[in-house]
């Protein structure tokens, strides 16, 4: 049996793995920058949380997309920011994305500007897009293929500061505005620096095709790497060897996408750490599952559901039993069906081992899980509106009296505002609850009836 006290001890851990190094030259031009009227773009390339649909082709420096944030406080709130630090041998160091975009023609006549968060070490760190073709566009051909380059300039230290990116100018301007299929990231361009940096919240030219588009968002999907990821995962010891990637085998599992996973065989209990969005609603007949490929079975697989201060609820193990193909994994939840406060996982391959071994999970998602509606004393519900301007009416109609209280939760799963209504009548009933003092976003209520208890979500838009 793994030591639960074990399992709360990894968050500040740091991996020490070295990237593979390629060459790849893009020639750094310096030119005036034209004003240009900083409008927002249309889709978010990546948030490391639920927005992901960059597709990473190839990275020069140290990237860890599922790194706790640290410093939630001024632009940047988010949970999770990527970590990079410079790869210090390459002049022009590299993050480079694939998706086929539409007319990117507004971010050339300065209608649209592409947008990214970062918190860097430095003041006036050069910050370079460009875009591309991704055939035409070779590593030593410049400007061949090179549709439009774009720069922002860091002003501030050690604190989060959104960059605004204003047009530079059109290496070559033979690739039309359609034909652009590729967005490279620089950091520093044309020097041999290296700061440890922190970016997110990239806001792109608008995809040509959004498969996401018309997927109904399901929260017991906690994450599929597609279109719905309802969790943040915070940290893993793999670090840059925790991936979103393209499905490698889609035998099986016929996803887009799923996360590539190797082990850091270094560590003894080697853990991804993640956060609920919320605290998980569980029912006697609730399942946690997760669809995993394991290159060399029989492996066990441990989540533990844990409380926001770390403290190990349940442990459930399972094990794979087939090498080599996809097989889905069955958790069982149901000793702490009532529990209230589980608001984060962990996820080990492999535990008390030494191996390091490349796995590929997908589908973590729960089954039978509570909802306010299912509730058996609860003939209806509804929160409006929603989005919210500071004030939510819980609106609800009870079979017979109960004991009725509620929480409220932010995305971190803290605790933000509480009260307990006491016993009220059969019937209708209506609460106003106003939003005193809290940020706009994203947030989490749960309704406590007669000792079921079961969430749901509100955005809150002042």
């Amino acid at each position: 049996m793994i030591p639960l006290n074990k399992l709360s001890q990894f968050q500040n851990k740091t991996p020490t793995i070295n990237p593979t190094k390629m060459k790849k030259i893009y020639t750094f031009i310096f030119a005036a920058l034209l004003p240009a009227v900083a409008l927002q773009a249309q889709t978010i390339w990546d948030n490391f949380e639920d927005q992901r649909k960059a597709n990473y082709f190839f990275i020069n420096g140290v990237f860890i997309p599922y790194n706790e944030n640290p410093d939630q406080s001024g632009v940047n709130t988010s949970q999770v920011a990527a970590s990079y630090t410079r790869n210090q041998a390459e002049l022009f160091d590299v993050i480079v994305m694939d998706g086929v975009m539409a007319n990117v023609g507004d971010y050339i006549n300065g209608t649209k500007q592409m947008k990214i968060d970062i918190w860097s070490p430095v003041v006036g760190m050069t910050v370079q897009i460009t875009l591309e073709n991704s055939v035409l566009a070779q590593p030593a051909n410049y400007p061949v293929g090179r549709h439009s380059e774009h720069f922002a300039t860091t002003t501030v230290a050690n604190a989060w500061q959104t960059l605004t990116f204003n047009f530079s100018g059109q290496p070559d301007g033979s690739v039309s505005n359609t034909n652009v299929n590729r967005l490279v990231l620089l950091f520093a361009p044309n020097t041999n620096s290296g700061p440890a940096l922190y970016w997110d919240n990239l806001q792109g030219p608008e995809l040509a095709a959004d498969p996401c588009a018309s997927v109904i968002p399901d929260q017991a999907i906690f994450n599929d790497f597609q279109c719905n990821q309802n969790v943040n995962f915070i940290f893993s010891h793999s670090g840059i060897n925790f991936q979103r990637i393209l499905n490698p085998d889609q035998a099986g599992n016929p996803s887009s996408h799923v996360a590539r996973y190797v082990r850091n065989g270094g560590e003894e209990f080697d853990v991804i750490i993640g956060k609920f969005n919320g605290p998980l609603g569980l029912t006697p007949t609730s399942s946690i599952k997760l669809d995993v490929w394991d290159p060399t079975a029989p492996t066990t697989v441990l989540v533990s559901l844990q409380n926001e201060n770390s403290d190990v609820i349940l442990e459930m193990p399972a094990q794979t039993s087939v090498s080599s193909q996809w097989q889905t994994l069955t958790f069982d939840p149901s000793s702490v069906s009532g529990a209230t406060d589980i608001t984060q996982f962990v996820i080990l391959f492999d535990p008390e081992s030494g191996t390091s071994d490349e796995y590929f999970f997908d589908n973590f998602r729960g089954e039978n899980l509570t909802s306010v509606e299912n509730i058996a004393s609860v003939v209806s519900f509804n929160a409006f509106p929603n989005p919210s301007q500071g004030q939510t009416t819980f609106q609800y109609e009870l079979r017979n009296s109960a004991n009725v209280s509620y929480s409220i939760f932010d995305i971190t799963g803290k605790l933000v505002d509480q009260r307990n209504m006491g016993m009220q009548a059969a019937g209708v009933q209506q609460i106003l609850w106003t939003a005193k003092g809290i940020s706009n976003g994203l947030y989490f209520y749960t309704f406590n009836i007669d000792g079921q208890a079961a969430s749901g979500k509100m955005v809150l838009n002042q």
